[in-house]
């Protein structure tokens, strides 16, 4: 009988990232790919879109059309943006799903490790919400430090001058 160590190799890991469609989310999933990715691991793409379009019109528009015209493009960017990291995970040869979820980045990255059963997260340290680090701090901070379970933050290598 051959003994194979504390490890059970049917097991399968379910891993989350959070992907925003930023260089830096990419990085992460590559850094995954190269440094962990296991044969049987699941992978979770998370996406909340935060409809960028939708900050820069006045809050009480009364151009109705004007405003149903950018939730079906913005709408529309979403759903391209979660075919583009299916097709990624596809060309990366690893097995997952894409997930959408609104509201907060951070918090929904939690929420989907607890639904999905995750057993840790992976979030790149920068991604496109600019203005909203700016005044609510980075997502990579709040899942730090409000996760259940362990997460890697991967930093994009910086090129030396």
């Amino acid at each position: 009988m051959e003994e194979t160590g504390n490890k059970d190799i049917s097991r399968k890991r379910k891993i989350i990232i959070g992907m925003d469609g930023s260089r830096h989310a990419e990085e992460a999933l590559t850094w995954f790919k190269d440094n962990l990715h296991e044969p049987g691991d699941f992978l979770i793409l998370v996406h909340t879109p935060e409809y960028k379009h939708l900050i820069t019109i006045p809050v009480m528009t009364s151009d109705a059309a004007l405003m149903s015209r950018i939730v079906d493009e913005e709408q529309h960017v979403t759903k391209e943006r979660m075919t583009q990291f299916q097709t990624l995970l596809d060309h990366q040869g690893i097995q997952g799903s894409v997930k959408q979820m609104g509201g907060d980045p951070g918090h929904q990255l939690i929420e989907a490790a607890v639904q999905e059963g995750a057993d840790f997260i992976i979030t790149g340290n920068r991604g496109l919400g600019t203005l909203r680090r700016t005044f609510l701090g980075s997502v990579s901070d709040y899942v730090v430090h409000h996760s259940p379970v362990p997460v890697i933050v991967c930093r994009l290598p910086h090129a030396h001058h």
